[in-house]
């Protein structure tokens, strides 16, 4: 008897350690948020690691009264959440509902007002599962359903010529052949909305470029620039997002293409310290690393020379109060001989398309697509 005790004791103790190690290996999900838009609704379900799932649709039941849902399992899975629902009450989603379904899987319905096509991807840094709910008839077969619209904003224009480089090249000009050229590639390769901020050589205030993105209710927003420096020898190709930083040479370049002094960015750092930027910050930095390596890859090809000066982190007032991802671009230095003389051929114009063509669209398809678990 002493013995089966024993057993049964040490049963016990064996049966504590594998629950344990379960728990500790399931992914929590911890945080439900949303983005609303005109024709859509984008649901983030915030894990603390990958998470393989399956989704569903249900049509209503106007006899149980139960409206039109989808709903995921995800498995290996344990809620975290309180409340354990979410109301949203937009144009599309009334509410998110989750539940553990059973030991391992969390289900989480999404209660429509109307059926909607969806598409789901998990993304990493931080995990979360991206749902998005489109209303249109038919948005299921559209390509890169996660960026239907694309702000383009060539910086500066009209009175603000930007930065003037060797020969007069000037900012202004670059930006804008490269904006128009890159405009009809995206709508033609990505079947999306492409707006521009200035389609001419006019002059469009900075906050006017953030505000026409977000009426514009667009999903991704780059804002091109070309760079300058004192030293004439500075060169090549770097990509910003939206962040506070101390690194003195960046504040030196925001204060340049923000218009304004230097000690003028210490009040942008105590705003940019109450905003919320987790939302899109992820993103963020994915877009602008794609666009990165993109841009080296594709410029390289043709200059050899181009450096690779990274993604940072960078206080511009253009990518203040932008509600969807966002990154800006400095392509080359017009103050650099070797990199103007590049930047006024025309195939180096082309080269800096297909590097911003193709990094937009690795970002795209990254939305949709899931991890290899």
């Amino acid at each position: 008897m002493a013995r089966l005790l024993s057993l049964l004791v040490m049963f016990g103790i064996i049966v504590s350690v594998v629950a344990s190690d379960a728990a500790a290996s399931s992914a929590r999900l911890t945080g439900v948020r949303h983005l609303s838009g005109l024709n859509y609704t984008r649901v983030i379900l915030d894990v603390t690691r990958p998470a393989k799932y399956t989704i569903h649709t249900l049509a209503a039941s106007p006899a149980k009264g139960l409206p039109p849902r989808i709903y995921l399992d995800i498995s290996g899975a344990r809620l975290a959440v309180r409340p354990p629902r979410v109301d949203i009450g937009d144009r599309l989603v009334r509410r998110v509902r989750l539940n553990q379904f059973k030991p391992g899987v969390v289900r989480a319905v999404l209660d429509l007002k109307h059926p909607g096509s969806h598409d789901a991807v998990l993304m990493a840094n931080p995990h979360r599962i991206v749902v998005d709910v489109e209303r249109r008839a038919g948005g299921a077969g559209r390509r890169h359903l996660a960026v239907r619209k694309i702000v383009l904003d060539p910086g500066h224009g009209g009175k603000d010529p930007g930065a003037v480089g060797a020969g007069g090249l000037r900012e202004k000009d670059v930006v804008l052949r490269v904006a128009r050229s890159l405009a009809p590639r995206l709508r033609k390769e990505l079947g999306v909305d492409v707006v521009l901020t200035r389609n001419r050589d006019v002059f469009v205030p900075l906050k006017a470029r953030t505000a026409m993105a977000n009426r514009e209710r667009a999903d991704l927003f780059l804002s091109i620039h070309s760079n300058a420096s004192l030293n004439r020898r500075a060169g090549g190709l770097e990509t910003y997002y939206l962040d506070k930083t101390t690194d003195e040479a960046t504040l030196k370049l925001a204060a340049r293409e923000n218009g304004t002094a230097r000690r003028n960015l210490t009040d942008l750092q105590i705003v940019l310290s109450d905003l919320k930027l987790n939302v899109y910050l992820p993103d963020s930095i994915s877009l602008a690393s794609h666009l990165q390596s993109s841009l080296v890859k594709k410029t390289r090809s043709r200059y050899p020379r181009a450096k690779d000066l990274g993604v940072k982190k960078g206080l511009f007032y253009v990518l203040v109060g932008a509600r969807m991802p966002a990154a800006l671009a400095e392509l080359f230095f017009v103050s650099n001989r070797r990199e103007a003389r590049e930047l006024r051929r025309p195939e180096m114009r082309r080269a800096i398309v297909d590097g911003l063509a193709r990094g937009i669209r690795t970002y795209a398809d990254g939305l949709r697509k899931r991890e290899d678990l």
